[in-house]
């Protein structure tokens, strides 16, 4: 019969959070941005964003400049407003 020593503790769990990319926290900041009406703006997938924002998934440069863009387009139709 084998026995080990496993320490299941909770403490053993711990990890130390990976830093937020800017990308990750323009949008975890700005929760005013609907996510699901974002993605279809900039034609991409709403559960692929979610996964880039939330760090499961990564963007490569140029999908993240990409978004930029969006980011600064919307930007641009505010700022030109008027009423």
């Amino acid at each position: 019969m084998c026995q080990f020593q496993v320490d299941v503790s909770f403490e053993s769990f711990l990890y130390e959070d990976a830093e937020l990319s800017d990308f990750q926290r323009f949008f975890l900041v700005h929760k005013e941005i609907n996510i699901t009406e974002f993605a279809k703006i900039t034609g991409l997938n709403a559960t692929l964003l979610r996964n880039y924002i939330n760090g499961f998934k990564k963007p490569s440069k140029e999908r993240e400049n990409e978004i930029l863009d969006a980011i600064h387009k919307i930007g641009k139709k505010f700022v030109e407003a008027k009423f």
